[in-house]
């Protein structure tokens, strides 16, 4: 008597076991899993982030002020294990943290009234001044995030139609800048003697499935779209989610090969 078939069974290995065979058919070698407190988690780059986080087998602390449109975003169905933690628990998930990444933020694709100008800029440092005073205050060295990446943008130089920058440039002086400035200024106060930080700025992030790209497609949709650039400052989210993975992990190549692991 033979086995019944089963024509439509599709045999998919885990999580975990996917993890172990990719690292087995490159050069990486397999990290011990991380535990990661993200703000900012629902938006464009958090979810994605948070996705690839658990599907590499880590854990995931997402530090909202709401609750609910983190639950409905990350249901408990679809990530099970996903930690989701309102304001007065943050300082516990931080303390407990492997990594801590920051990416809250209002966005700023509306129209600028002042109140709407200066809740872009609070919605920022307040959220990162509240993460560094946990980080600093999670006890000494073996207690507390060893890694600190805090987004900010390429706003922090300003425009140029003739001009090219990089890490070496000095900030520019209109509005984007200055919250840039103010944003990174908090973030440096985080204690750097056993935290790593990681100031990430990044460009305009396109993705198919939300971001700036979902609100251009409807104007080339339209015939009413343009040339935006060169067309080589494009940044894709799958490289910004690949260099958050390489920031915060010294012993990744990247790093053995710059002299930069410890």
């Amino acid at each position: 008597m033979g086995f019944p078939s089963t024509p439509n069974l599709k045999l998919e290995p885990r999580p975990r076991t996917r993890r172990l065979l990719r690292c087995a058919l490159s050069s990486e070698p397999v990290q011990p899993p991380m535990t990661v407190s993200i703000t900012g988690a629902t938006g464009f780059i958090g979810r994605r982030l948070v996705h690839k986080l658990l599907s590499d087998d880590h854990k995931v602390c997402i530090l909202t002020r709401s609750a609910s449109k983190a639950a409905s975003v990350f249901p408990a169905s679809t990530y099970p294990g996903l930690t989701i933690a309102q304001q007065g628990d943050w300082e516990a998930c931080v303390r407990g943290s492997t990594a801590v990444v920051n990416l809250a933020g209002m966005p700023i694709s509306t129209r600028w009234s002042p109140e709407i100008k200066q809740e872009i800029k609070q919605s920022r440092v307040n959220v990162t001044s509240k993460v560094v005073k946990y980080i600093n205050h999670a006890g000494n060295a073996d207690t507390r995030p060893s890694v600190f990446v805090s987004a900010t943008a390429i706003g922090y130089y300003g425009t140029s139609e003739i001009h090219s920058f990089d890490e070496s440039s000095p900030s520019g002086n209109d509005y984007l800048a200055e919250v840039c400035r103010e944003w990174e200024a908090t973030a440096c106060q985080v204690n750097q003697e056993d935290v790593r930080l990681v100031l990430l700025r990044i460009g305009v992030v396109l993705g198919k499935d939300g971001g700036a790209l979902a609100k251009m497609i409807p104007l080339f949709m339209m015939f009413a779209g343009g040339p935006l650039g060169t067309g080589r400052q494009w940044l894709l989210l799958s490289l910004v989610l690949q260099t958050y993975s390489i920031r915060w992990d010294p012993s990744h190549s990247v790093f053995r090969q710059m002299g930069f692991d410890r």
